[in-house]
């Protein structure tokens, strides 16, 4: 039997539109052990959601360098700033976050399950894309 963990926390990250300014913008993170490489985020903005799986170590790594090379980056700014741009076909977003926030979110994940230890269920997978 499988034990599953899930850590979340929920943030406020600032969307930055095209003109320079920011809006403030509402986002849950989730880990869940049962699929370790990944982080869902969720970002609310009015009466709308928009749901993407972001790689655990893109994110670790892009707090120290710029990392990611598709849909999503992320790289350090000045001080305590990230910024995370995602990608679709007709569309580019770019959104300020805190390094310290997203550390202290990746630490609880990685006290959860540690790096390297990642452990795939390949059997719930399966389960889920048949399901």
């Amino acid at each position: 039997m499988f034990n599953e963990t899930r850590v979340g926390t929920a943030t406020v990250v600032e969307f930055v539109r095209p003109d320079g300014s920011v809006e403030p913008m509402n986002v849950d993170l989730q880990y869940r052990s049962d699929d370790p490489h990944a982080v869902t985020m969720r970002f609310h903005a009015r009466d709308q959601e928009s749901v993407w799986l972001v790689g655990r170590e893109l994110l670790a790594d892009g707090i120290l360098s710029p990392a990611g090379l598709g849909d999503v980056r992320l790289r350090p700014g000045d001080g305590d700033v990230l910024f995370l741009e995602l990608f679709t076909e007709d569309s580019h977003a770019v959104f300020q976050l805190s390094a310290t926030e997203l550390q202290r979110f990746l630490d609880s994940t990685y006290a959860a399950v540690p790096a390297g230890r990642e452990v795939l269920d390949f059997e719930l997978l399966v389960k889920d894309l048949l399901g």
